[in-house]
């Protein structure tokens, strides 16, 4: 997989989700969100069309 600068796009309960992460300080949530929905988002955004 060739790595890249990506672009995106977060709805609003992602955006909720992120600041929630963010102000309770939460590691365990922070990873299960970020394996659970922002890598997965990025490896389709990777994926060759």
């Amino acid at each position: 997989m060739n790595l890249r600068k990506v672009q995106i796009e977060l709805d609003v309960s992602d955006v909720q989700q992120v600041l929630a992460i963010a102000l309770d300080e939460d590691k365990e949530k922070a990873l299960e969100y970020i394996k659970g929905s922002l890598a997965k988002q990025i490896e389709k955004v990777l994926q060759p069309h």
